[in-house]
């Protein structure tokens, strides 16, 4: 379940499993293949397992739902993250009030088998990954420097991607707005990078793994 070795081939399949109205197949091969660093990017925002698990279902369901009205002005990929984040910050503004779902996802659909194999792969995963001493840096960061570093560094998407997935979700995502959120971000990643610098000097790790914070 990693990412494809080709984006835009999965993309082109994702969209003509929406154009012949077959949503869950659609959601299915987005989680097939997105899932796992979807899932993580909720883990490194809320840094619990439970709640990550619980917007990570919210999510699967915003997406079964949401494909019907996509309208393809970003790329699928983009759009999940932005629909991650969303189903996070709700969680963490209220996380006592539950919405009842108006339409569930059945839990013996695929899209619900493989979310489930998402998480329970991606969670063993994290237990048994050592993490560098650079990525414990890292972890000292506000939440969302860290999603900055996570989609720019590891994911590598370009800043109006980032952009999309970042802005407030109360704001109109028209292209200007896309464009200025784009070029704030722009600057705010070069203070986290300094900010990240000056920890490895503190710790003296710098000279030891300085190529992650120069990316």
């Amino acid at each position: 379940m990693n990412r494809p070795n080709d984006p835009d081939a999965i993309e082109r399949q994702i969209r003509a499993l929406c154009e012949t109205g077959e949503r869950e197949k659609a959601a299915t091969l987005v989680v097939e293949s997105y899932g796992r660093e979807i899932f993580r990017f909720l883990l490194a925002r809320l840094r619990d397992d439970d709640p990550s698990g619980e917007v990570f279902s919210q999510f699967t369901e915003d997406l079964w739902r949401g494909l019907g009205g996509f309208r393809w002005e970003c790329s699928i990929r983009t759009w999940s993250y932005t629909l991650a984040r969303h189903a996070a910050s709700r969680y963490v503004a209220d996380a006592r009030r539950r919405r009842r779902r108006e339409t569930p996802l059945s839990r013996s659909s695929g899209l619900h088998d493989v979310a489930q194999k998402v998480r329970t792969q991606t969670l063993a995963a994290e237990r048994t990954e050592v993490k560098s001493r650079v990525d414990q840096l890292r972890e000292q960061l506000p939440v969302d420097d860290q999603s900055l570093l996570i989609l720019r560094v590891k994911r590598r998407l370009d800043w109006k991607e980032i952009a999309r997935i970042m802005i407030d979700e109360r704001e109109a995502t028209t292209d200007r707005a896309i464009e200025k959120e784009a070029a704030r971000l722009r600057k705010r990643f070069q203070v986290i990078k300094e900010k990240l610098r000056q920890m490895a000097r503190d710790s003296g790790l710098l000279n030891q793994e300085s190529g992650p914070l120069e990316k």
